[in-house]
C-alpha cells in the first residue's frame, strides 16, 4: 500500500466526509441522491470554470476492478474509495500539489482475451459482446465516477480510444463486421504491423453507419453514469483520434473531400449528440475531440526558432477544423505535448511478445540539434503558443503533457531520478503557467503511478508528483 503524502483531504469548505463516516454510509442507496447532487451544483458553476490542475490515470477502471476482486466479500464502494484515497492518494495530491482534476479511460472495449493474452489483461472489460454489458465492470465504473464526485475532483472521462489498447477503433470495426477479428488480434499482439492495418481501415471507422450505431449504443450507457455529476467538466469523445490513410499521406482527398473534413464531421456529429444527452443539466460539460493538436496546413505569420511550421496533413485531422465546424459539436479544444527527441523503448504486448514503443515528436523540430535541451524546451513553448494563437478565443486545454530525455527512461530510482524530477519541476511549472497565460482551461500531466504501469519514462508516484508539481520542492 502506498503511503500517502497527507492523511486528510482538503475540504476547502465543500462537501467532505471523513473516511469512517463515508464507509459507514456506503451501503445506503440514498447516498446517490441529494444532498450530494444539490451541494455539487453549488460547487461548480460552469464547465471548467476554474483552471484544472490535472493528472492522467487512464487505468482507474481496471485497477479499481482488480482491487475489488482481490478483496471479495468486502463492501465494493468502500474498496473503490480505498483505492482512490489510500492507494492513489488523490486528496493528498490536492493538498500538497494542487492537483484537483483527473483524466481517465471511461471505456474498456477489449474482447475476451482468455488463452491469448497475459492473464488479467481484459479485466474490467465493459462489454461481454457488442450488445451486452458486464454489470460488474459497469458498477465499478459508476463507483469511480461517484467517489471522484464526492471527493470534489473535476473529471475528464474519455469515451473511446483510437489505438488498439483497450479496444480502439479496430475493435469497433470488428463489432460492425467490417474487420476480421484475427486481424485486430494480430495487431494487438504485435504479430502484424499495426501501422499498415490502420492505414487500410481507419477511414472505414468514420464512414460506417454500423460503427456509428454501435459507438452511440455503447457511449449512451457510459453517459448515463456521468449525466448528473457536476464534477464532470469535459467529456472526451476519443483519445487521440486521427484519419491517417494512404491518401492523407499524399495530401490528397477521398472522393473530393479531405480526410480531415471527414473526421471533423464525424467528431462534431458525435459531439452534438453527446451535448444533447446533457441538455437537461444547467452546467453541461465541455465536449472535446481528445486530439493532439495537429494542424493540416503550414502555420504562417509567426517566426519560429525551433518549431517546423509545415502542416501535419498526413495525420488526416485538423485542430482548427474540428473546433470551428458549423455542426458545433466540439466546444473545447484539446492538445497534447510530447516535444522531446525520439526514444525507442522495448516493451511487451498484452500477449507477451516484444515490441518497440516509440516516444516523442522530433519531426516537429527545425533542423538537427537532437542533443540540445534548451532547443526542445523552446520547441514546446512554440507548440503551445502557436496552437493557442490559432484557436483564438476558443477554450482549450492540454490533455496530456510529458517530458523526458533519451537515456532517462532507464533511470527508475537513485540519484539520477532526483535530477529528472528537478528538471520536470522547472519545465512542467513553466509550461502550466505558459498555458494559463494563453487562456488554457487546464493541464493534465502524464502520468500518476506510471512506475507501476510499465512507464518509467513519464510516470511518477504521489511523492514524486509532490516534488514536480508543488509550489516548492521539499
Amino acid at each position: 500500500m502506498t503511503k500517502c503524502i497527507s492523511k486528510t483531504p482538503n475540504c476547502r469548505g465543500k462537501l467532505c466526509l471523513t473516511r469512517r463516516r463515508f464507509i459507514k454510509q456506503l451501503g445506503i442507496q440514498s447516498i446517490l441522491l441529494s444532498p450530494f447532487a444539490t451541494m455539487a451544483t453549488q460547487v461548480f458553476a460552469t464547465p471548467a470554470s476554474r483552471f484544472m490542475y490535472g493528472i492522467n490515470a487512464y487505468y482507474l477502471l481496471v485497477e479499481a476492478y482488480r482491487h475489488v476482486h482481490r478483496n471479495k466479500g468486502k463492501n465494493r464502494r468502500a474498496l473503490v474509495y480505498e483505492y482512490l484515497v489510500d492507494k492513489l492518494c488523490l486528496p493528498a495530491l490536492r493538498d500538497r500539489c494542487g492537483v484537483d482534476s483527473i483524466r481517465y479511460w471511461a471505456f474498456n472495449d477489449y474482447p475476451n482475451l482468455e488463452g491469448l493474452a497475459i492473464p488479467g489483461t481484459d479485466d474490467a472489460r465493459l462489454w461481454k459482446d457488442k450488445d451486452h454489458i458486464d454489470p460488474e465492470a459497469f458498477e465499478v465504473l459508476a463507483m469511480i465516477i461517484q467517489v471522484l464526485d464526492e471527493l470534489d475532483f473535476m473529471q475528464v472521462p474519455v469515451l473511446a480510444n483510437y489505438w488498439p489498447s483497450y479496444g480502439g477503433i479496430l475493435q469497433y470495426l470488428v463489432w460492425a463486421g467490417e474487420l476480421d477479428e484475427n486481424e485486430y488480434l494480430a495487431a494487438l499482439c504485435n504479430q502484424k504491423e499495426e501501422e499498415r492495418l490502420y492505414l487500410q481501415n481507419t477511414m472505414s471507422f468514420y464512414t460506417s453507419r454500423r460503427v456509428r450505431q454501435i459507438f452511440r449504443q455503447h457511449v449512451r450507457h457510459v453517459i448515463s453514469l456521468l449525466i448528473d455529476k457536476h464534477s464532470v467538466k469535459i467529456v472526451e469523445i476519443m483519445n487521440e483520434p486521427r484519419g491517417k490513410n494512404p491518401l492523407s499521406l499524399q495530401n490528397k482527398p477521398i472522393d473530393d473531400k479531405m480526410s480531415s473534413d471527414i473526421v471533423a464531421d464525424w467528431l462534431n456529429e458525435q459531439g452534438l449528440w453527446i451535448r444533447k444527452l446533457f441538455k437537461k443539466r444547467k452546467d453541461p460539460p465541455g465536449v472535446s475531440s481528445g486530439e493532439e493538436g495537429w494542424i493540416e496546413k503550414p502555420v504562417t505569420g509567426d517566426i519560429f526558432q525551433a518549431l517546423n511550421a509545415s502542416g501535419q496533413y498526413f495525420e488526416g485531422i485538423d485542430l482548427i477544423k474540428n473546433i470551428s465546424s458549423p455542426i458545433n459539436g466540439i466546444t473545447i479544444a484539446s492538445i497534447h505535448v510530447y516535444l522531446h527527441p525520439a526514444v525507442s523503448i522495448t516493451r511487451k504486448s498484452v500477449c507477451g511478445s516484444p515490441f518497440v514503443d516509440r516516444r516523442g515528436w522530433p519531426h516537429l523540430a527545425r533542423g538537427g540539434r537532437a542533443h540540445d535541451k534548451p532547443f526542445f524546451e523552446r520547441l514546446t513553448d512554440e507548440w503551445i503558443m502557436s496552437r493557442a494563437k490559432r484557436l483564438k478565443d476558443r477554450p482549450w486545454y492540454i490533455g496530456e503533457m510529458g517530458w523526458c530525455w533519451p537515456g532517462q527512461e532507464k533511470i527508475a530510482y537513485g540519484p539520477g531520478r532526483k535530477a529528472i524530477l528537478r528538471q520536470r519541476h522547472r519545465l512542467y511549472r513553466h509550461w502550466i503557467e505558459l498555458a494559463r497565460q494563453n487562456n488554457a482551461k487546464g493541464v493534465f500531466v502524464w502520468m500518476l503511478n506510471g512506475l507501476e504501469h510499465r512507464d518509467h519514462f513519464y510516470g511518477m508516484g504521489p511523492k514524486e508528483l509532490q516534488i514536480v508539481l508543488a509550489q516548492r520542492t521539499t
